[in-house]
C-alpha cells in the first residue's frame, strides 16, 4: 500500500510541473493565435510558479509576450493592435524578462536582440517627447535607459543617439559633469557615421566649451584637435582648433587654420557666413583691420544676413568698451585730462559705428517670419540691449527709450 502511494505522489507531482510547461508553451501558442492577452495569462503564471521561474525559455517568451504587447501599444498596424491597453507597463516587464533569461542562460541559446531593440526603440522615442516638452530631467531617465538596453541589442547607431540625447538633457539641466559622462566616450570614438556628424559637431563644440570655462587646457586642445582628426572635412573643426590656439596665446597658429578654415569654404554656399566666422579669429588676434575686411566681405557676398552685422557690431562695442576701460584708469591730472578727452572721442566713434550694424542685425530679424523670429530671439534680445547701451552711453536717450520698451516686452515674455 504505501508503494502505491508514493507512486501516486510522484504521478501527481510530474503532472504538476508538466502543467507548468505546458503553461509557456500554451504560451507561445495563444501568441501564434493572436490571442496576445491569454499568452500575457500564461506567461505570467509560468514566471510565478517554482518549477519555470528559474528556467530561462520561460523569461525568453515573456520578453518576446510583453514585446508584442509594446507593438500593440505602439504600432497601429500591428495585428495585436485590439490589445494595445493590455498592460502600459510592458516596457519594463518585457527589460526586466529579458535581464532575467541573460542571468540564467547558462548557454547563450536565446537570441535576445529583438526584445532589447523594442524595448530600447520605446525608452528613445518617450525620451525625445519628453525632451521636446522640456521635461529634461524625465528624458534623461529615458534616454539613459535607452542606451544602456540598446547596447544589449546590437543597434550602436540607436545607442549613440541615446546618449547624444542623455548629454543634451544635462546640458539643458546645467549639469556639466553630466555631460562629460555622457559626451566624453563619444568624443573619444575613432570613427562617425556620416548621419551623425551633425550631432557631433554640437558634441565637440558643447565639450570644448566646458572644458574652456573649467579652464582645463589640456582637454580644451584634446578636445580640438580630436574633432579635426575625426571630421577632417569640416571647417568648423579648424575653427574650433584655431579658438583654442588663440586662448592658449597661440595667434600665429590660430590664423593658420582660420585661413585654412577660409579656403576651404571658398567658392561654397556657405562662404559668406563662413568669412564672418574666420573674420572673429582675427578680431581675437588683435588683427582688427583684417578682420573688418571679412566682414565686409561677408556683407558684400550676402548684403541681407545677421553674421555680418551683428559681428560687426560686437567687434566695435568691444573696442568701445577697452577705451572706457582705459578712461576708468586714469587719474585726475591735466594730463590724464587730455588723454580721457581722446579715449572718449575714439570710444564715441565705435559706439556710433556699432549702432548702424545693429540697427541692420535687428532690421534682419524683425523681417524674419514667426518661426525665424523665434530662432533668432536670443539674437535680437542681444543686439537690442547692446543698441541701449550703446545709446545710453552717448547720452541718446530719447533713442533708447523704444529699444528699452522692446528689451522690456522680450523679458517679461521670458518670465
Amino acid at each position: 500500500m504505501k508503494k502505491i502511494a508514493l507512486f501516486t505522489a510522484l504521478l501527481t507531482l510530474g503532472i504538476a510541473v508538466n502543467a507548468q510547461t505546458l503553461n509557456v508553451q500554451s504560451a507561445m501558442t495563444d501568441l501564434k493565435r493572436g490571442y496576445l492577452n491569454k499568452a500575457k495569462a500564461a506567461i505570467d503564471k509560468a514566471c510565478t510558479h517554482e518549477d519555470t521561474k528559474e528556467d530561462a525559455k520561460t523569461w525568453y517568451y515573456a520578453g518576446l509576450i510583453y514585446s508584442m504587447i509594446g507593438d500593440a501599444a505602439t504600432d497601429p498596424n500591428s495585428k495585436y493592435k485590439k490589445y494595445k491597453d493590455l498592460d502600459p507597463d510592458w516596457c519594463e516587464k518585457a527589460y526586466n524578462a529579458a535581464m532575467r533569461c541573460k542571468e540564467l542562460d547558462k548557454t547563450d541559446g536565446y537570441d535576445l536582440k529583438y526584445i532589447f531593440s523594442k524595448v530600447g526603440s520605446s525608452y528613445y522615442n518617450k525620451s525625445i517627447e519628453l525632451f521636446n516638452t522640456g521635461n529634461y530631467q524625465d528624458a534623461l531617465t529615458n534616454s539613459d535607459k535607452a542606451a544602456k538596453v540598446l547596447n544589449n541589442s546590437g543597434d550602436p547607431d540607436l545607442a549613440n543617439e541615446s546618449i547624444y540625447i542623455s548629454g543634451y538633457c544635462c546640458q539643458m539641466l546645467k549639469d556639466n559633469e553630466g555631460v562629460k559622462k555622457y559626451y566624453g566616450p563619444l568624443v573619444r570614438k575613432n570613427k562617425i557615421k556620416d548621419d551623425f556628424k551633425p550631432r557631433m559637431q554640437h558634441v565637440y563644440t558643447v565639450m570644448y566649451g566646458i572644458y574652456k570655462e573649467q579652464k582645463d587646457t589640456a582637454n580644451v586642445i584634446k578636445t580640438a584637435e580630436r574633432y579635426t582628426k575625426v571630421m577632417p572635412e569640416d571647417p568648423s573643426a579648424n575653427l574650433l582648433l584655431a579658438n583654442a590656439y588663440v586662448w592658449t596665446g597661440n595667434k600665429s597658429k590660430a590664423v593658420e587654420l582660420a585661413q585654412k578654415a577660409e579656403d576651404e569654404t571658398r567658392n561654397t554656399p556657405g562662404y559668406a557666413k563662413w568669412l564672418c566666422a574666420v573674420a572673429g579669429i582675427y578680431e581675437q588676434t588683435g588683427d582688427f583691420a583684417t578682420a573688418e575686411a571679412k566682414f565686409k566681405e561677408s556683407s558684400t557676398l550676402e548684403p541681407n544676413q545677421l553674421e555680418a552685422n551683428s559681428g560687426m557690431a560686437t567687434m566695435l562695442f568691444k573696442r568701445a568698451y577697452e577705451k572706457d576701460q582705459a578712461i576708468s584708469n586714469l587719474g585726475y591730472s591735466e594730463e590724464d585730462e587730455v588723454i580721457s578727452k581722446k579715449l572718449t572721442e575714439e570710444r564715441n566713434a565705435f559706439l556710433n559705428q556699432a549702432i548702424d550694424y545693429l540697427k541692420n542685425a535687428i532690421k534682419y530679424v524683425d523681417a524674419l517670419d514667426a518661426n525665424g523670429q523665434a530662432q533668432h530671439r536670443a539674437d535680437l534680445y542681444n543686439c537690442l540691449r547692446t543698441l541701449n547701451t550703446c545709446y545710453i552711453t552717448l547720452e541718446m536717450y530719447d533713442e533708447s527709450k523704444p529699444i528699452k520698451a522692446r528689451i522690456d516686452q522680450i523679458e517679461a515674455g521670458a518670465n
